[in-house]
């Protein structure tokens, strides 16, 4: 598991020092300007080509290969190009002012640079980069090495290789933050995941893999919220498993619960996917349609009696099933109440007229003293 929050972009921070590299160059221009205006004695016929023309241009040429490196090279690569650059930069001013012996330490700059990558092993390469140029600057140019001394270099060595420990301490201590930011990230996301799971059993049936009878009243409520805005067409499916106590009593309650889970089974693979399907007690589910319009979703519901009852079981010896089926529709104002009595009046009404059928609550004209006669009848 990652941590989308922390896990590094490469791509972005290298975006980054790239546009801090064009800012190096257009300070250290605008510096070298100000400085043949206001401070050297040279002429500006002496001071131009040398300390403004040649090292912009150097630096330029940096910029841009580094331009083309991340542009056009695999992105493996593009790390080691960029702490490479920050060195040549570095170079290229130290050596163009030797004179100015402070400059040196413009050499830490692909230290710090490579710290951005939390990895040792580019920190290790712009140290030994580091090293590399200061050894070489000295050797090479005639003012450096005249102006350090040997004790001077051990020190400058003793310096970076100081610094280089810091370094290495600042990483080691960021990695162990963004370990720790990791681990309580993947804590977190277990944590969620435990939640999302038992929060899931508890409103799922066990048995038939749908939504328990808390989890429907719970949808309902919300669902009746938004039919009562006008947001969304709202309809109620109740259906029972004809004779399922025969079923039980005849078979045994294993084959039972395996009609049960088929029944399940087709009316899931007949809904849409923001449908809603409960086991709401015994052989009883309920349906709540939220796309379809009151006829599709009576035809949907014809449709799953229809499949059940051309199923054969084998828990049953290849015997079907049927089920009868009550349906209303929502009405604005009506509440959930008398939303789901409308639909278990119809559902009665089905088994009295022969069962193996769908009435519409509608159609019989279903009131809720009807409904409550139901109940009791039941």
């Amino acid at each position: 598991m990652s941590l989308p929050s922390m896990e590094f972009n490469q791509k972005r921070w290298n975006r980054l020092l790239l546009n801090g590299f064009w800012v190096v160059l257009a300070l250290a221009t605008a510096v070298e300007i100000l400085y043949m205006y206001f401070v050297t004695e040279l002429s500006a016929a002496e001071f131009f080509p040398r300390y403004v023309a040649l090292p912009t241009l150097m630096m330029l040429g940096v910029v841009l290969s580094a331009e083309g490196c991340v542009r056009y090279l695999a992105p493996k690569y593009h790390d080691y190009f960029l702490i490479e650059a920050s060195t040549l930069l570095a170079v290229i001013v130290t050596a163009i002012h030797s004179s100015l012996d402070y400059l040196l330490f413009f050499l830490f700059f692909p230290i710090m640079i490579s710290i951005f990558y939390f990895q040792y092993k580019k920190l290790a390469f712009a140290i030994a980069n580091t090293f590399a140029s200061l050894y070489i600057l000295y050797m090479l140019n005639v003012d450096i090495h005249t102006l350090i001394s040997p004790i001077g270099l051990v020190s400058m060595t003793v310096l970076i290789s100081v610094y280089s420990g810091i370094a290495f301490g600042v990483l080691t201590r960021g990695r162990e933050a963004l370990q720790h930011l990791r681990s309580s990230y993947e804590s977190n996301q277990e944590l969620l995941v435990r939640n999302i799971l038992m929060d899931k059993l508890a409103k799922t049936d066990a048995l038939t893999d749908t939504y328990n009878h808390m989890a429907y009243h719970e949808y309902v409520e919300k669902l009746v919220e938004q039919a009562d805005q006008g947001s969304l067409h709202l309809q109620i499916a109740v259906m029972d498993i004809d004779n399922f106590k025969k079923v039980n009593d005849t078979y045994g309650h294993r084959a039972g619960d395996a009609v049960l889970r088929e029944v399940a089974a087709i009316a899931r693979s007949k809904v849409g996917a923001n449908d809603f399907v409960a086991r709401y007690g015994g052989e009883e589910f309920v349906i709540l349609f939220t796309e379809l319009e009151y006829p599709a979703a009576y035809d949907s519901v014809e449709e799953i009696r229809r499949t059940v009852a051309e199923t054969p079981h084998d828990s049953l010896g290849g015997l079907p099933v049927t089920i009868s089926i009550g349906i209303n529709r929502y009405e604005p104002g009506m509440g959930k109440e008398k939303f789901f009595q409308g639909a278990d009046a119809a559902l009665y009404a089905a088994k009295r007229s022969g069962k193996n059928r769908t009435v519409a609550a509608e159609a019989m004209n279903v009131s809720q003293e009807a409904a409550a006669a139901s109940e009791d009848n039941r």
